[in-house]
């Protein structure tokens, strides 16, 4: 899928978070063939390794005429030392342009810009 292979490509470790959303933004700008495009933004707290870290998570969703929708997910895992509960938000968008405003207005954009990704994870799934 030639949206995963642009997102690994483009992105790693050592991204700063700004250039993923970047890199996510032109991701959604690819032609797909589907409809009812969706976004979804994540954060909050998961175990990881044993260990409470917080979860950065972009979605990109369409249906492409099959009976369940594909996803496209960004996830990124960081460290935090901070109240992982502030930072929690699930937020549904069909205008791209809301999604990434409520990304860059979020807690979690403004606790993470600056910190180094710990783990990340590019893939696609149906829901």
């Amino acid at each position: 899928m030639k949206t995963i292979n642009f997102l690994k490509s483009n992105i790693n470790l050592n991204t700063p978070l700004l250039t993923v959303i970047d890199k996510f933004s032109n991701m959604c700008r690819m032609e797909i063939d589907g409809e009812d495009e969706e976004f979804l933004f994540e954060s909050g707290s998961i175990t990881h390794n044993g260990k409470t870290m917080l979860l950065f998570s972009l979605v990109r969703q369409f249906s492409d005429g099959d009976s369940e929708p594909v996803q496209i997910h960004t996830d990124i895992i960081y460290n935090t030392d901070e109240n992982i509960n502030k930072l929690s938000t699930c937020s549904w968008h069909k205008n791209y342009g809301d999604f990434i405003q409520t990304v860059l207005l979020s807690k979690a954009f403004e606790k993470c810009k600056n910190l180094r990704i710990e783990k990340l994870d590019i893939w696609s799934d149906r829901t």
